[in-house]
């Protein structure tokens, strides 16, 4: 009798033991559920927020998909772990490439919110640089073309100075941020305000300040530099510091 009870003992910890691995192999993958908010180049929400493409990897295993309309996406039965999640959109900007996602897997799928934004279309001509002495900052009269609307609050914009004539994002001796507030937009008509921090434009000072201005997208930090962020260059525009 103690011999057959044996047995049933062994058999039931098998059972168990085999039970419990598949418990285990089914808590250890688990969704991936999130949202991406699409913003339009006057920073507001798309009403289509469809066809991001969400792409997962963890070096050895990759996954993708695609946001629906609403900017819903969903990664199924993903193994637990450590991952790089990315996301892509023509014409669109996001500071999620590359970006460190934990993956606990289980029952629960783990939630994510994420943001991109649309690379400003429109084209800025400077037509008149003056300057305030006390703030060091810079006024730009520029006219904008193209605009699809009026920004929710402003249009930002990152500013490259030299002392030559062609000067870019890729060919600058100074260079620092500006931005166009909502009032001071009149039709086509606008002022870039540009607050000079950067101690390098001072030996510009002493020759004519060449000037190039792309507006960028939301998204990065106010300083933090993605060049594929920029919008289309403005004209070069000359100027000397009285």
């Amino acid at each position: 009798m103690t011999k057959i009870s044996n047995i049933w003992t062994i058999v039931l910890l098998c059972w168990m033991g085999t039970a419990c691995e598949k418990s285990d192999q089914v808590l250890l993958s688990g969704d991936i559920a999130g949202m991406v908010k699409v913003y339009n180049e006057n920073y507001y929400l798309e009403e289509d927020m469809s066809d991001v493409q969400i792409y997962l990897t963890d070096g050895s295993f990759e996954a993708q998909t695609t946001t629906d309309p609403s900017g819903k996406f969903l990664l199924e039965n993903i193994f637990y772990g450590n991952y790089l999640i990315s996301l892509d959109m023509e014409g669109y900007f996001s500071i999620y490439q590359d970006y460190p996602l934990h993956h606990l897997g289980g029952y629960s799928p783990t939630l994510v919110m994420y943001t991109i934004h649309e690379i400003p279309k429109f084209e800025t001509y400077i037509d008149s640089i003056h300057q305030d002495d006390i703030y060091n900052r810079y006024f730009m009269s520029v006219n904008l073309q193209g605009l699809s609307g009026l920004p929710k609050f402003c249009y930002n914009y990152w500013c490259f100075f030299s002392d030559t004539p062609d000067v870019s994002n890729d060919q600058f001796v100074a260079d620092d941020v500006g931005y166009i507030w909502i009032s001071d937009i009149s039709g086509s008509q606008a002022v870039l305000r540009v607050d000079i921090y950067d101690n390098r434009f001072d030996q510009l000072k002493s020759d004519t300040i060449f000037c190039r201005v792309y507006p960028r997208s939301w998204g990065p930090d106010l300083y933090d530099y993605y060049p594929e962020s920029l919008g289309k260059a403005s004209n070069v525009f000359g100027f000397v510091v009285e």
